[in-house]
């Protein structure tokens, strides 16, 4: 063997040792980086409480921003409000809002349920005895079998009975103290920890940046940027989609002369929040107000029509909400295709529910902006987000 194999075959060794060494190091690092994920979800899962009040808090700081910078601009001569001050008015302005409209509903839910407190289950059934009987015929029909061989009318009576009873009413108040009270807590915490977050706007933006390697620094400057951006729009946009559902309802109701619109149009708003299922819970919600607060109609003539009438409301609503407010509106502001926003809801909603359908898009909108910075080269991020481009 001559010098040159010699030297030849100790350069093939080191060289092979370095790529091996260099290669085991980046697994490593993948496997720690994977670990370090696994642990901050199960982290996230175990304190999942906390989790979802800050990313509450964040939703109302991100929507309070442009209150922090209206207060801002206020002059009085050389005196200007300071930012503990400005964010201080804008939490008050959000909270006061919100307790006016919590002021409007709750007595209208109260009364409601005064309502059906005094409804009896045994003239429920005998005002829709004829179509009890209708619906009688059709399921035996069908062979649908239901309770235990009793009548149909008995077995909704039972139902309602348990439904309406003092037990089952005891325990739905015991449930809303508890709810109440851990409600209090929660929205103490909350509105302490968005007023930090409007206070110092930048307070997420420097605790990102300090938990970043410095050669991705000015990616995730540019993926903070965006995200904010865009989240506040888009959350501004929902507040104004849930206003425009509560008008629009309550103004088709009142119109067509039903009773508690004001109630139906705010549930209608508060639902919209929940992409397709919302409005179905809502229409839902609104038919059962509207026969509970008409009983003494007749049927056919009267109270079927009524039926009708909450549902057309809500057809018509719910068209215009999706093919002129939300394609104007929230598919703009999000820089993404209806059909695209469609899909995501979709596959959100399959795979973890209605809360998954609820946090979709603000979620889609995040990972539309990573991938922007990480990995453009491919061809569908730079379709994906091309409007993200065309906008910056």
């Amino acid at each position: 063997m001559n010098k040159y194999t010699i030297d030849w075959f100790l350069f093939v060794n080191i060289n092979t040792f370095i790529f091996e060494n260099i290669r085991m190091q980046n697994k490593s690092k993948y496997f720690l980086i994977a670990l370090a994920i696994v642990l901050i979800g199960l982290i996230a899962w175990y304190l999942k409480t906390i989790v979802i009040y800050i990313c509450i808090a964040i939703i109302i700081s991100l929507i309070g921003q442009p209150l922090v910078r209206f207060f801002a601009a206020i002059k009085f001569k050389k005196f200007q409000f300071p930012d503990a001050i400005c964010s201080l008015l804008a939490l008050a302005t959000i909270t006061l809002v919100l307790a006016c409209l919590v002021s409007m509903f709750i007595p209208l839910v109260v009364e409601e349920a005064r309502i059906i407190s005094k409804i009896n289950p045994n003239e429920v059934v005998t005002i829709f005895k004829e179509p009890l009987a209708n619906l009688n015929y059709d399921l035996q029909k069908f062979q649908i079998q239901y309770g235990n061989g009793e009548s149909l009318e008995k077995y909704l009576a039972s139902q309602l009975t348990s439904i309406l009873g003092f037990q089952e009413v005891s325990a739905y108040a015991q449930g809303m103290v508890s709810f109440t009270t851990s409600l209090i807590g929660g929205t103490f915490a909350i509105l302490f920890m968005a007023f930090f977050f409007m206070k110092d706007e930048y307070l997420i933006y420097h605790t990102i940046l300090l938990l970043t390697p410095p050669k991705h620094l000015g990616a995730i400057k540019e993926i903070v940027r965006d995200t904010k951006r865009l989240l506040t729009k888009y959350f501004i946009g929902i507040l104004l989609d849930m206003l425009f559902v509560a008008i629009l309802t309550t103004i088709g109701l009142s119109l067509l002369g039903v009773k508690n619109c004001l109630l139906i149009g705010m549930f209608a708003g508060l639902m919209n929040v929940i992409p397709y299922v919302g409005p179905l819970i809502a229409a839902a919600f609104g038919i059962l107000i509207g026969v509970t607060s008409n009983m003494e109609l007749e049927f056919y003539s009267q109270l079927l029509p009524l039926v009708y009438k909450i549902a057309l409301t809500f057809l018509v609503v719910q068209l215009i909400d999706a093919f002129v407010f939300q394609p104007l509106v929230i598919s703009n502001i999000v820089k993404a295709h209806p059909l695209e926003i469609f899909l995501v809801i979709l596959i959100a909603g399959t795979l973890t529910g209605i809360g998954g359908m609820i946090i979709a898009v603000p979620v889609y909108t995040i990972l539309r902006i990573i991938a922007k910075e990480f990995l453009y080269n491919f061809k569908i991020v730079q379709k994906l987000t091309s409007e993200l481009e065309e906008e910056k």
